[in-house]
């Protein structure tokens, strides 16, 4: 009998959580595993890809996080289904899935953290606290995302695991892609969500400058959606940059994207779990820029697969373009060595392998494997 997990989640729109959601649900071993996915409030981009590869999504229709029939109802499923193990996935997902999974009597929770960043009121931290002592393992995105939760919600060492989000490196194509002097434009790419937290403001302050002091034809593609849309459109407008900044908005194939640029900035002046866009970048070949903050700095090795500059720091965000633009062996080099160390170290197969084993694992120690 194959063993059913829920991965349970707010919505399933297009951003780099969803994204990692929709690699293990369609990657985990289906000899082994029955795989669903529950939205609590709203599907998206992603629930409509993985409904269409056959996996079991549905939206739960929750209207409030105090919606007490709509938190019996879940538990009653949970029972009802005998699920195994639930994922949790993002706020209010990781709270309200875990305790009713626990009233449901799942053997085995988890919660996946995939950002260093918290808006929680104290009572929400509070019952995260305390929603650690009953979670069998809590998976983070990267180092960074493990130092935070063990800080922030005062969790213990041996509750935490990091498990790297990963790539397909097949999946990326690497065309040849000339530069420098070879090439008759330059492109930059970005793959963010037009929030604040992403810094793209960063990034078109920087596109000014780079415009004003090189004389290679650059362009700018910012691939994404998101509520400042419209008001970075009007900021790059008045920066002049209307012709060489093109809004692309939400990209369901990114490999074809990654082949049309040279590189891929990833500006974040917030925080950053890992940053997907970069792994996805590199396992295409491309070289990668990205800010010192959260993850990021375990992705990129300054010099070797890319550049980092500080957070919030347009000119040097400028520069560290520049620097790729003006030396096509380097930006070569750097693209070579990131889809190495893409497929090394950011493996789609190793992020599966390493989920299938702690479920193995945490089910093990609870005696359920035998019940299977």
């Amino acid at each position: 009998m194959k063993i059913k997990v829920v991965h349970i989640v707010e919505d399933l729109k297009t951003g780099g959580l969803e994204r990692v959601i929709a690699d293990i649900a369609t990657g985990l071993n289906p000899e082994k595993f029955s795989v669903q996915v529950w939205c609590l409030v709203r599907g998206g981009e992603i629930f409509e890809e993985l409904k269409a590869k056959g996996i079991s999504v549905e939206v739960l229709g929750m209207r409030s996080h105090r919606d007490l029939k709509f938190f019996l109802n879940l538990c009653r499923r949970l029972r009802k289904e005998k699920i195994r193990i639930v994922h949790t996935h993002g706020y209010p997902a990781t709270t309200l899935g875990r305790i009713a999974a626990k009233c449901a009597g799942v053997p085995v929770v988890l919660a996946h953290m995939h950002s260093t960043y918290y808006n929680y009121t104290a009572k929400q931290l509070y019952v995260d606290r305390l929603l650690g002592f009953f979670t069998d393992k809590i998976i983070c995105c990267s180092k960074a995302v493990e130092g935070f939760v063990r800080e922030k919600e005062k969790i213990m060492a041996e509750k935490l695991t990091v498990i790297y989000n990963g790539v397909d490196t097949d999946m990326f194509p690497v065309p040849e892609l000339r530069c420098g002097a070879g090439c008759k434009e330059f492109v930059v790419g970005c793959i963010a969500s037009l929030f604040a937290h992403k810094g793209h403001i960063f990034l078109l302050e920087a596109a000014k400058q780079v415009v004003a002091e090189v004389s290679l034809p650059v362009r700018f593609i910012l691939a994404g959606d998101g509520e400042l849309r419209q008001e970075l459109q009007e900021h790059a407008k008045r920066l002049g940059l209307k012709s060489v900044v093109e809004f692309r908005g939400t990209v369901s194939d990114i490999p074809a994207l990654l082949s049309e640029v040279n590189a891929v900035v990833l500006p974040s002046s917030e925080r950053e779990g890992l940053g997907l866009a970069l792994l996805e970048a590199m396992a295409a070949g491309r070289p990668v820029i990205g800010t010192d903050i959260g993850g990021i700095p375990e992705v990129i090795n300054p010099g070797e697969n890319g550049l980092l500059v500080r957070p919030g720091d347009s000119e040097a965000l400028a520069k560290a373009i520049i620097s790729l633009i003006s030396d096509e062996e380097k930006t070569m080099w750097m693209g070579r060595k990131a889809r190495k160390i893409a497929a090394e170290r950011f493996s789609k197969k190793e992020m599966l392998e390493k989920i299938e084993l702690l479920y193995l694992k945490l089910l093990k120690k609870k005696d359920v494997v035998n019940e299977i």
